[in-house]
């Protein structure tokens, strides 16, 4: 059976219509959002299309809030019919096949021939191992006698082992379609390998032509070289100069002593002869001669004559000293101006380096992570080869065993493979107890290295959960053919487990289920994206209703939204 779409309009928390095409929603989905959104919503409105009830809930109890009734629509494809399926809340069932209306006396026996007919997968199959609940789930390893012959009967197929023979053979068919294209797929994969190589090392080589690395790193280290030398130059220059300057100041230091020595002197002649040029001894009165007073004043203008000489030496000096030093700052500036000129040669000499390893280093991230995603892909596809001889080799078994037993000697011979299988994914998942089932298909769990058996509700949640799990991979895994059906829905049976329990048990389910189903798993708990190929988030919308007796109300409505 495939359920190619569902439209599900005015059905429970999902006001007006949301609809969902599966076709395109392959693979595991991650179905998330709020408690009391509405996740589990989509599974109960698949079983009420499918079979007109929800277990522990009244049918009028699945109309959204004031509103008159409940619609589900499908399209699904069973036993090579296309049948279309609109069942509501109030009106008869209809169905078509192929294009005509089915017509029966009423909606019982309307389904009942949709059940007993048209479905080519029983009702068990489903509710037990494909659209699961965690509140209305019943595990297979605590089944009384009764559930067990039915289980054994309907998912087995004692009933009807020809028509199980010729599903195994087209199943086994279809991997081995699948086992050629994968093969094709791989060739092909590593050709694209080796192309990205050989192009990676095309464009390496066009980057290392394009630029002379070495010839660009010479004149650099030329530069440089240069640069030190016209260093060492200022260096030098700036010390002579210094030494000259040196030089000068300490000439003129000495002329502006002897200036100030002579300014002094001739202060003490001026002073003297200020005093005397009267002709009398400013002290005694005694008349002074002429001749000494004019020996004062001559001595007074030739410490004053000597005073400009040497200020007119001063400036010379000072001229001297300022050609000095503009000589120098030009011969420095002149050094600096090439010191400058080589920096910026430097300079785009390493933007031009930096552009080469950033040239090279963006080809090896570029093709190296193609490179190993092609690598990875053709890892994933050899293993998934591998798996696919597998499991054709256990198509081949289970075609010969199917063909050639009965009942019981059937089940000698397939319980082995269950038991094997199941207890591989519990090994998986790192679980200390082992189980077995027997002829009868009893369930027997052993714990304390195999050597004591407990009954199911002694495990705890978690072990309850993963032993569940295991035995409805292990069984899916061995039986495939009898629960041909396309969507798998896992509502909160990874609850209680941690978090790498949880992850392994979604590689699990990969592994198990394939890409070709659609495989939603509904977790409370945070599961990471990169296991899941989509993405559904379910949203609460306040939504407002106009009603007769109490007006607007706002009620909760789910939205869901696909991410990716």
């Amino acid at each position: 059976m495939y359920i190619e779409n569902i439209k599900i309009t005015n059905f429970k928390s999902i006001y007006g219509t949301q609809e969902f095409d599966f076709t395109n929603l392959d693979g595991l989905i991650k179905l998330s959002g709020p408690i009391g959104s509405g996740k589990t919503t989509l599974a109960e409105a698949m079983l009420w299309g499918l079979f007109g009830t929800v277990k522990g809930q009244n049918n009028t109890h699945l109309v959204s809030w004031n509103e008159k009734s409940c619609t589900v629509e499908m399209n699904i494809i069973s036993k090579n019919k296309k049948i279309h399926i609109v069942r509501n809340s109030i009106d008869p069932l209809f169905i078509e096949v192929n294009g005509k209306v089915l017509s029966a006396s009423n909606k019982r026996n309307t389904q009942a021939i949709l059940e007993e007919e048209l479905f080519d997968v029983p009702k068990l199959a489903i509710t037990k191992m494909c659209i699961i609940s965690f509140n209305a789930f019943n595990s297979l390893a605590d089944m009384n006698p009764a559930e067990t012959k039915t289980f054994l009967d309907e998912i087995f197929g004692f009933k009807l082992f020809s028509d199980y023979n010729d599903e195994i053979v087209l199943e086994r068919k279809t991997q081995q379609n699948e086992a050629t294209k994968l093969a094709a797929i791989y060739s092909e994969t590593l050709n694209q390998i080796e192309r990205l190589k050989a192009k990676k090392a095309e464009q390496e080589r066009e980057i290392e032509n394009s630029v002379d690395l070495n010839a660009q790193k010479q004149k650099r280290d030329e530069l440089v070289n240069q640069g030190k030398e016209l260093k060492q130059q200022y260096t030098d220059i700036d010390a002579e100069y210094i030494k000259k300057e040196n030089e000068i100041n300490t000439t003129k230091l000495d002329v502006y002593t002897k200036k100030m020595e002579y300014a002094t002197l001739g202060k003490q002649e001026k002073s003297k002869y200020n005093s005397f040029k009267s002709g009398k001894c400013p002290t005694c009165g005694h008349d002074i001669e002429a001749t000494v007073i004019d020996g004062y004043k001559d001595k007074m203008y030739e410490y004053a004559d000597l005073y400009k000489r040497m200020e007119s030496e001063e400036q010379e000096i000072e001229r001297q000293l300022q050609l000095v030093r503009n000589k120098h700052n030009e011969e420095l500036s002149e050094l600096r101006n090439k010191m400058n000129d080589l920096k910026v040669q430097i300079k785009n000499i390493d933007t031009e380096i930096a552009k080469y390893n950033n040239a090279v280093k963006l080809i090896a991230e570029n093709y190296d992570s193609l490179i190993r995603e092609s690598e990875e892909k053709s890892i994933e596809l050899k293993n998934a080869i591998d798996k696919t001889d597998i499991e054709i080799g256990q198509w081949n078994d289970m075609n010969e065993l199917f063909t050639k037993t009965l009942r019981y000697n059937l089940l000698d011979t397939l319980i082995p493979h269950i038991n094997k299988s199941i207890q591989y994914y519990i090994n998986k998942l790192d679980q200390s107890f082992k189980i077995t089932f027997d002829q009868e298909f009893k369930s027997h769990i052993f714990v304390d290295s195999f050597e004591k058996e407990i009954a199911y509700n002694n495990l705890s949640t978690g072990q309850r959960k993963s032993l569940d799990l295991a035995i409805i991979f292990g069984i899916l895994q061995n039986i495939i053919a009898s629960v041909n059906f396309n969507v798998i829905l896992l509502d909160e049976l990874f609850s209680n487990m941690d978090a790498d329990t949880r992850n392994t048990m979604l590689t699990l389910l990969k592994e198990a289920m394939g890409e070709e189903k659609s495989i939603f798993v509904i977790n409370h708990a945070e599961m990471n994206d990169d296991y899941f190929k989509h993405k559904i988030r379910v949203k609460l919308q306040h939504k407002k209703i106009i009603t007769k007796k109490r007006g607007e109300i706002v009620v909760n409505s789910s939205k869901y939204e696909q991410i990716f």
